[in-house]
């Protein structure tokens, strides 16, 4: 093959010279005049300027300039005129198609750069023209670039394979110069390809014969062994190669348990596990799991500071952390989360403190000391890291590790862990809104992704769509299901006109509950649908759930604990709902087993913190009891059992589901359809018995936790001032209320 222009071997590019880059890619060469002054600028003209063309100019070693132009020639000859910027011609130059053009000769090309001007050209290569002209596997380009990196280190220094990470990504062992600074980016360079890999390192701690060790993972397409290792920086680039594609380790399990010492590289594989589909979250866990880290805390001491953090949930908008220190001196100065890269961030940025106590030097003992927790946020997060680090910072400067247990990864048990992370005669106004709060709006989001229906089933349901539709979510508490489908089949208007959907929240016991349905459907033949949730869901969830199945124009959410005292009690709900479309939701007469009064619709109150409660009418009094035998509009009617139509529950959207486990939900949806014009009323003709709170009690997270003081606060920062309105003007002269000392009530919601 000839080409039309030869190679200059001798570096001088006096006058312009075009060369081949890649198979379309060209490069057109100039050292600017010694006429012209040091800091000009020149453009290419010609006839049709092809898109890109990218420029850049590098000094020489006399302290002139050379310029570059990357373009595509495109495939006719072309006259290209390089002038000045006031329109003075330099050199002209018939630019030839690529494949007629003789390939770049690195080593004449660098003859007469600057040293750092090498190092810029190999730089632009694989960033800025790369990028532009998308030649990442370009085998001329690939060459060039090889050329290039062999001309600044002929002999580059080796770099190993550790382990196998997952499919395609490998961890690489290598060492640099700490002078290099921070590394912005890795590239692979093959004999075809070039490949940009993670730019995370890890750096060892110590060094050795002037380098530190340098971890780093491979990403998956990588050239096959041997290949060149670029890592570039702002202070310049290093290059590596790496030859034997035998990794060190059979498998990263056994790397895993043999480096603990190494938190810095663990913490990074863990990040990026996370970011790999199907088992990479899981592998990390189980990693983690298998070899944990040390636990590291400061035994509590009468004349040092000391501490621990028990809690800290790496979730995906920052992590909680939690504990306790004691501080019997000035030398105390904090205690700080260690991120991946080694910078510290201290926890009393954002955090809550409280009394608590510490185990002493035996198991009987127990000490006072200050309990803290914190919220950091993070602009990414650390993946399932179940040992996040943390330091004890001293006010002279020095630092003492703190590593807690494994931390809790599923997020069922990450919430309960959440909810018991403040004793609930502590959880306050500033325990909820900038710790708490984001930590558990975190976890109920990544659990509501896990949600779903697992499988449905029905017994008797007709094709054509009934009037009602009576949703019942049942969690754990199977007592009451004989009594309440006895009641309602012996409701001759219900069994007409109603189709139940039983929603099981608590799969674990799927077979005994849908033997049980199947045997009172054989017995009673009411048409009902048996949803079976995959998980442990919550109310809200369980309830909308339901809905979504739901064939009637009528929707009836009721509690698994409720059962009618007499038939006829559907009829007189739906009734109204059906005549006035002001009507939203209806709720009937609750009563306790001894024929008290449990709900005549509910109101609001303030409790001594200026939280919102939920308390309902005349609890407590007589089943006859006067006030509580009119019908009429009320704040809100309980979830136990609320009446709605279809249509109204699906423009609000449901149930809202970040209430934690179960509490305030009906309320809310209350609100929500106030805030549509719509009523709320109370019908007394209508009576049911409520075994109250039978389910919720099974959970004990739930009462041994500050779920229900979190629930309020949230519901009272989501409603203040609709509730502030509703109570002062429409309810505020309600003197069927109960009168409570002060105004204020202790009573819980016992929806």
């Amino acid at each position: 093959m000839t080409f039309d222009v030869p190679i200059d071997a001798t570096g001088d590019f006096r006058n312009a010279e075009i060369f081949r880059l890649g198979a379309e890619l060209a490069v057109l060469v100039l050292d600017l005049p010694p006429a012209l002054p040091t800091a000009t600028r020149c453009l290419l003209s010609m006839d049709q300027s092809p898109v890109p063309l990218v420029s850049m100019t590098l000094p020489l070693g006399n302290g002139r300039h050379r310029m570059f132009w990357a373009m595509r020639p495109g495939n006719q000859p072309q006259s290209v005129d390089i002038c000045t910027e006031d329109g003075a011609t330099v050199d002209t130059i018939v630019m030839q198609p690529a494949r007629a053009l003789a390939p770049l000769d690195v080593e004449a090309l660098f003859t007469g750069l600057a040293p750092d001007a090498r190092i810029k050209f190999v730089n632009n290569l694989l960033t800025v023209w790369r990028s532009a002209f998308r030649i990442a596997s370009d085998d001329l380009f690939s060459m060039v670039v090889e050329d290039a990196l062999h001309a600044l280190v002929p002999e580059p220094q080796g770099a190993s394979i550790v382990c196998q990470v997952a499919q395609g990504r490998h961890l690489v062992e290598t060492t640099i110069n700490p002078d290099l600074g921070d590394i912005t980016a890795i590239y692979a360079v093959g004999v075809a390809s070039i490949t940009r890999m993670a730019a995370r390192i890890v750096l060892g701690r110590n060094m050795k014969h002037g380098a530190r060790s340098c971890h780093f993972i491979t990403e998956a397409p990588a050239p096959s062994p041997p290949f060149l290792i670029v890592l570039l920086s702002k202070n310049g680039l290093a290059i590596r190669q790496l030859a034997d594609g035998k990794p060190r380790y059979s498998s990263l399990q056994g790397w895993w348990a043999k480096h603990r010492e190494a938190v810095e590289l663990r913490e990074m594989i863990v990040r990026r596990l996370a970011t790999l589909p199907e088992s990479g979250a899981a592998t990390a866990i189980d990693l983690q799991v298998r070899a944990p880290l040390a636990t590291i805390r400061i035994a509590k001491s009468s004349m040092h500071p000391s501490g621990e953090v028990d809690l800290a949930l790496a979730l995906e908008g920052g992590l909680l952390a939690g504990g306790w220190f004691h501080a019997p001196s000035t030398v105390f100065a904090g205690i700080d989360y260690v991120k991946e890269d080694g910078t510290a961030v201290p926890l009393d940025g954002n955090s809550y403190e409280f009394p608590a106590w510490a185990q002493g030097k035996d198991e009987k003992s127990k000490t006072d000391v200050t309990g803290f927790v914190a919220w950091v946020p993070l602009a990414q997060s650390p993946g399932p890291l179940l040992q996040p680090r943390f330091q004890m910072r001293l006010a002279s400067g020095a630092a003492m590790p703190l590593v807690p247990e494994p931390q809790a990864f599923e997020a069922a048990m990450q919430r309960n862990h959440v909810l018991r992370a403040v004793p609930p005669q502590h959880a306050v106004d500033n325990a909820f809104r900038t710790i708490l709060a984001p930590a558990l709006q975190d976890v109920e989001r990544r659990l509501g992704r896990t949600i779903e229906v697992n499988r449905t089933k029905d017994y008797g349901l007709t094709k054509d769509a009934p009037l009602v539709s009576i949703v019942v979510p049942l969690y754990r508490v199977l007592d009451f299901l004989r009594f309440q489908l006895s009641g309602m089949a012996t409701d001759p208007w219900l069994a007409n006109n109603a189709e139940i959907i039983y929603v099981l929240d608590s799969p674990e016991i799927q077979d005994e509950t849908e033997h049980l349905l199947g045997g009172l459907h054989l017995l009673h033949g009411l048409a009902m649908k048996f949803v079976v949730m995959n998980r442990n869901a919550g109310y809200a969830r369980a309830c909308n759930a339901g809905a979504r199945f739901a064939r009637g124009a009528i929707l009836v959410m009721l509690n698994s604990d409720v059962v009618p005292s007499a038939p006829g009690w559907l009829q007189v709900l739906s009734r109204p709902l059906l005549e006035r479309p002001t009507l939203g939701a209806i709720g009937p007469k609750l009563i306790f087993e001894d024929g008290s009064l449990q709900h005549a619709g509910l109101y609001f109150g303030r409790d001594q913190r200026g939280i919102w409660l939920n308390h309902h009418f005349h609890k407590g009094m007589p089943g006859d009891y006067a006030p509580a035998l009119h019908a009429r509009e009320v704040p809100g009617v309980t979830g136990a059992c609320l009446v709605t139509r279809r249509d109204t529950y699906e423009s609000v959207g449901g149930y809202t589901e970040d209430y934690v486990i179960g509490d305030y939900e009906d309320s809310d949806l209350c609100l929500k359809i106030r805030r549509l014009g719509l009523k709320i009323v109370y019908e007394p003709a209508a009576c049911l018995y409520h075994f109250e709170r039978r389910s919720i009690r099974r959970s004990q997270d739930y009462m041994r936790g500050v779920a229900s003081q979190y629930n309020s606060w949230l519901h009272t920062q989501r409603w203040d001032d609709d509730i502030t309105e509703l109570m002062a003007n429409q309810f505020g002269k309600d003197r069927d209320r109960p009168a409570t000392a002060g105004g204020r009530t202790r009573e819980r919601n016992a929806a």
